[in-house]
């Protein structure tokens, strides 16, 4: 029998200067986003405790965007803005139905974490390329490594200065043995005559 499921691969990666200093921006780039979203969520509920659509937060988005005091995160690939802007509208509705705890602004660093949907990065045997970068990412590929037709989303972390890392999520068809039903002896159960 075969299933389709999600399966993560994690890869260390070393971006060379340039592409550290364009992840560190973007990061700050979702950074303000998520703080952005977190207060029009905010807004939009205590002054009339209606719950706003992704739809809406990113029609919100593409206006803040526009405006000239916020042009610069233009500079960043839109795929980890409209990602941080759909987790948070998760997290946001989550609160309100009482399921988790209100999000909270993040300060200056705090953002370590970039997703990519498929719009986000190019694939080419083995390089990876994000949006808005030069040149593809230096992956320290270990023994396996997703097919890149089952690629779902790349996501990366910065753990520290020095360690980055990717995580890429692939569906992938598996192949699960059909169990057969235990017999009468193995069930537990006595048979009586």
């Amino acid at each position: 029998m075969t299933h389709l499921v999600k399966r993560g691969y994690e890869y260390t990666f070393r971006p060379d200067a340039q592409q550290r200093r364009n992840l560190e921006e973007t990061l700050e780039a979702v950074r303000a986003v998520h703080n952005w979203s977190l207060s029009v969520f905010q807004s939009e509920w205590r002054r009339q405790e209606a719950k706003i659509s992704y739809a809406e937060i990113s029609s919100k988005l593409t206006k803040w965007k526009n405006q000239p005091a916020n042009r610069w995160v233009k500079a960043y690939s839109s795929v980890p803005l409209q990602q941080i802007a759909r987790q948070l509208h998760t997290e946001y509705h989550a609160f309100i139905n009482g399921r988790r705890s209100e999000p909270i602004p993040k300060e200056h660093g705090e953002q370590q974490v970039l997703v990519y949907s498929r719009a986000g990065y190019y694939l080419k045997g083995r390089d990876v390329k994000l949006a808005k970068h030069a040149a593809p990412l230096a992956i320290d590929w270990g023994l396996e490594r997703p097919s890149r037709d089952d690629i779902t989303s790349i996501t990366v972390i910065r753990e520290d200065e020095a360690t980055w890392k990717l995580r890429i999520v692939a569906e992938e068809f598996v192949e699960v043995p059909r169990q057969k039903p235990p017999e009468c002896g193995e069930c537990g159960r006595t048979l009586e005559e």
